[in-house]
């Protein structure tokens, strides 16, 4: 994985491979939009590695909640989390990691 300056990952600056050693939660709220699965799954396939859990529940206000489970390291968690911040629509993203 290389280092996204957008995301304020400089931590993989030196190119050193990381291997999974947990799994990380991702839980995050955002506007009920169609395409909110779409945007959320390409933020994701960037650890190239299918969840173990998704799941999606739209609520009455017109938000929406995302629950992911997904093995990688941490670091590779923590740039993810930052990109689904910066989707458009999200109002709040919580990593939680645990490690193996």
């Amino acid at each position: 994985m290389t280092a996204d300056v957008y995301a304020d990952d400089f931590g993989l600056q030196d190119g050193t491979k990381i291997a999974r050693s947990g799994a990380a939660t991702f839980s995050l709220v955002a506007d009920a939009h169609p395409d909110l699965v779409l945007r959320v799954g390409a933020a994701l396939n960037l650890l190239n590695v299918a969840p173990r859990v998704f799941h999606m529940e739209s609520q009455p206000e017109g938000t929406a909640a995302v629950r992911a489970l997904i093995e990688c390291a941490e670091p590779q968690a923590q740039l993810i989390a930052r990109k689904l911040q910066q989707l458009t629509s999200v109002r709040d993203v919580v990593l939680k990691y645990a490690p193996a």
